[in-house]
């Protein structure tokens, strides 16, 4: 006979129970955040239907769907609530002061004391972790076909659609669909990992062109090359502290965790150090290994995915370092012969590591056109064509004639997969046009000049266009007034906002007035200085109130665009439009700022935001010439220029005046002119020049 210390058995069943309980309770604080986010969610859906009404309709059919899956899920939630009440059972105490209530006879097990000593620990047992009865649980009674609240046609999980299960020893308890349910409820935008935080990096800073950088070359992959512009110092700094910290708190994460990451942190055993990447796939010889762009150096690296790590927003301050270059102004002879190519990587690797300047020719796409300038002052560019594995392009190739390219075959065409458009007009120019709304059909000509309605009919008696051009017209804001150009001879003190070539700069005129005194509250006043007119176009009730372009903005007009570097609006004007990548060409009218920016990235520009002048005036220096008609001098020359002069204050001594721009000497604070420091340097000649007076022209001939 065994005998057995109910007291201690109790405690250790008590203290067993009150682990489950603080573990439930737990699952339960979990629930209930996720569902009070749920209810938070879906508060917002009314805001989103506060749009555009070319979007209202599919906002509205997202939202319903959206809603519908809580809705299944929160169903789900009070059903399997329902049935647990239903199917639960007295707990059994063996003590022998209590009356017992029959029990289920069950043919497989007995209950006894020896049992329950011997029975394996939760963490062996093939059980249900939660105690639950064996039999199946009862259903609920579900409402007739006419009486049906909710159908469940989508694909989340009801008590229709869970799959019982088929072993006939142990049915999936309802305890355990429900924390199934609960484990698999999602929040859309928080996907975030229990210990680490879903951080994307920040975007790069755009090198502007004509600019010398000082840059390290640090991976060659073809005819692409990454470089770092910022200290190396710093990246190394960075390295360092990711490995001491991924030592420190390294975590095991499954594969399925690893497939969920986009920027990742992954130990490299050749160097022994941690890097930031981006994660793209698995290998496919060994689904083990992850392959993961290291975006701060370039390279493409393999590594197994116990070496990969989740990355903390603590290493996400910092965008990328690396850059992909190319060389500008050559054209390499090695893109259809593998033997060139692996001999012009080859040649490149042979800078990795050098420290060099580069100076930026395009910055339009995502590779850098550049000159990389080595610190023997010759540029990569010219020693790769002296190698015979580039021609520049600027000049004519004779050797080779080109090659026309052949026309496909009527039945390469396939007509099904081309955008079709029944109006030239909206396939032109996106803009549906309103002439057979507006234009009388039953109009034929004539000299009446009407249709047989006469005069009740109170639409257009024109023709239309046989070509099917519009005859709509949208008013587009064009026009804004200019300072008055200064007399020739008069002093003004001006600041300098661009410099557009190595002789002409936008300025603007330094008034000596005090800053303006804010109007009071509900005070509506006219726009008589640009910090007023910035601070209204960017304050938030503006902000909100910007309405899109309705049509491709046309050459010349006005927009308010938006300036990516400080993320500011400001007035522009349209210079060109290119329809292939939708890049508008503009120039900041305040500054002179040219650059292209997205056409989502422009508004419609508010009346009010035009009764301002524009504040940019265009300035040649006086006396000041090309000292070489190289382009690259001229390069050099405006970026000497640029360092001597933007963003700080001249006086400007007015020469003369023309159509849209005057000729003045600029002063610095201490009285030496800009043209004569230019050319001290030797990056401009000077010419001989005096002042023009024009106060008795009262015409001028402009002649384009």
């Amino acid at each position: 006979m065994s005998f057995v210390d109910l007291a201690t058995l109790t405690m250790h069943r008590r203290n067993e129970l009150e682990a489950r309980i603080k573990i439930f309770s737990e699952k339960c604080d979990r629930a209930v955040d996720d569902i009070n986010k749920l209810k938070s969610k879906t508060q917002g859906f009314v805001l989103q239907l506060n749009c555009d009404p070319s979007e209202l309709k599919e906002r509205f059919l997202n939202c319903m769907k959206h809603l519908d899956e809580y809705m299944y899920l929160i169903t789900d939630f009070n059903l399997a609530v329902s049935m647990m009440d239903e199917s639960s059972t007295v707990e059994y105490t063996p003590v022998h002061d209590t009356p017992l209530k029959p029990v289920p006879l069950s043919p497989l097990n007995t209950y006894n004391l020896i049992d329950a000593l011997s029975e394996p620990c939760p963490s062996t047992s093939t059980a249900c972790t939660n105690h639950c009865p064996p039999e199946k649980p009862k259903r609920v009674k579900t409402p007739k076909a006419d009486q049906t609240l909710i159908v469940f046609s989508s694909t989340s999980s009801s008590e229709e659609t869970v799959p019982q299960a088929k072993n006939a020893v142990a049915v999936k308890e309802v305890q355990c669909v429900l924390e199934e349910e609960v484990n698999n409820l999602k929040i859309e935008e928080s996907p975030s990992p229990p210990t680490a935080e879903d951080s994307n990096l920040p975007a790069q800073t755009m090198l502007e062109l004509d600019q010398g950088y000082e840059a390290t070359i640090m991976h060659v992959d073809g005819a692409f090359f990454w470089v770092i512009t910022d200290d190396t110092d710093d990246v190394q700094s960075l390295m360092e502290e990711m490995t001491k910290f991924y030592r420190e708190n390294h975590k095991h994460i499954s594969m399925k965790e690893v497939k969920a990451l986009t920027c990742c942190a992954f130990y490299d055993e050749e160097s022994d150090c941690y890097y930031r990447g981006l994660f793209l796939k698995l290998t496919e010889e060994d689904s083990q290994a992850a392959e993961i762009f290291v975006v701060d150096t370039g390279e493409l690296r393999t590594a197994p995915i116990d070496c990969v790590q989740p990355l903390y927003s603590r290493f996400c301050d910092k965008p990328p370092y690396a850059r992909c270059c190319h060389l500008a102004g050559v054209d390499l002879v090695s893109y259809h012969n593998t033997t060139l190519m692996e001999k012009h990587e080859n040649f490149m690797k042979e800078f990795i590591g050098t420290n060099c300047s580069i100076e930026v020719d395009d910055n339009t796409s995502e590779s850098l056109g550049v000159y990389v300038v080595l610190p023997s002052g010759e540029t990569l560019n010219k020693i790769i064509v002296q190698e015979g594995l580039a021609l520049p392009i600027d000049k004519p190739v004779d050797d080779d004639p080109p090659v026309e390219p052949e026309t496909p075959a009527d039945a390469d065409y396939d007509i099904t997969q081309c955008p079709e458009y029944e109006d030239p007009v909206e396939a032109v120019t996106g803009y549906r046009s309103r002439d057979d709304a507006d234009i009388c059909k039953h109009f034929k000509g004539g000299p009446d000049k009407t249709c047989f309605k006469g005069k009740r009919c109170n639409k257009k008696h024109i023709l239309k266009h046989p070509d099917g051009w519009t005859l709509d017209r949208i008013e587009v804001l064009g026009k804004v007034k200019s300072l008055p150009l200064p007399a020739p001879g008069s002093w003004h003190k001006v600041l300098v906002t661009c410099v557009a070539h190595y002789d002409r700069l936008f300025v603007q005129l330094v008034s000596d007035r005090t800053q303006e005194e804010l109007p009071s509250f509900g005070c509506v006043v006219p726009l008589t200085t640009l910090a007023a007119l910035v601070r209204d176009m960017n304050s938030p009730a503006t902000k909100a109130a910007y309405k899109p372009l309705t049509v491709t903005p046309a050459e010349g007009e006005l927009v308010a665009a938006l300036y990516p570097p400080d993320c500011n609006w400001y007035r522009a004007r349209v210079l060109s439009v290119q329809r292939a990548d939708q890049s508008v060409e503009v120039m900041y009218i305040d500054y002179g700022t040219v650059l292209w920016v997205k056409e989502e990235q422009l508004r419609l520009l508010s009346a009010r935001h035009t009764a301002l002048p524009r504040q940019a005036l265009r300035v040649a220096l006086a006396g000041a010439r090309a000292a070489s008609p190289c382009s690259r001098q001229w390069a050099r020359a405006k970026r000497a220029l640029h360092d001597m002069a933007l963003d700080k204050t001249f006086d400007a001594h007015v020469i003369s005046r023309d159509y849209d721009e005057i000729s003045a000497e600029l002063f610095d604070a201490d009285g030496y002119s800009v043209a004569e420091q230019l050319a001290a340097i030797h990056m401009v000649e000077l010419t001989e020049y005096s002042v023009v007076d024009d106060t008795d022209v009262s015409h001028k001939i402009v002649v384009p």
